[in-house]
């Protein structure tokens, strides 16, 4: 199953962003692998829109969760929409660290 996770850089050791559309880098994590892909956010330096680039990032990766402190609602939409299930965060840490929580809650 594929994560996305907001990233302030590009490792799983990197913080969690604290938004999904400002991140400047959006990581997608294989738990079935342990292996990760990280994408730099387009939206993470424009004006309006940013959540929906941040968004198309998750959709063109065939995310199936999304874990994020922050969503705005256009994102949240589009992402509900196309059944990506949204897990907002509650403290900041690491990717990895936030990964491995949600992992261990499903029960995956």
């Amino acid at each position: 199953m594929k994560i996305a996770i907001p990233s302030t850089g590009e490792t799983l050791t990197s913080p969690i962003s604290d938004t999904l559309g400002r991140a400047p880098f959006i990581l997608i994590y294989e738990s079935s692998t342990g292996e990760f892909d990280s994408i730099e956010n387009p939206g993470f330096q424009i004006q309006d829109g940013s959540g929906l680039k941040a968004s198309d990032i998750v959709l063109k990766n065939n995310v199936k969760v999304l874990l994020t402190k922050e969503i705005g609602r256009k994102s949240y939409s589009a992402l509900q929409k196309e059944h990506i299930k949204i897990q907002l965060l509650k403290s900041s840490g690491t990717v990895k660290s936030a990964i491995n929580k949600y992992l261990k809650k499903s029960g995956i």
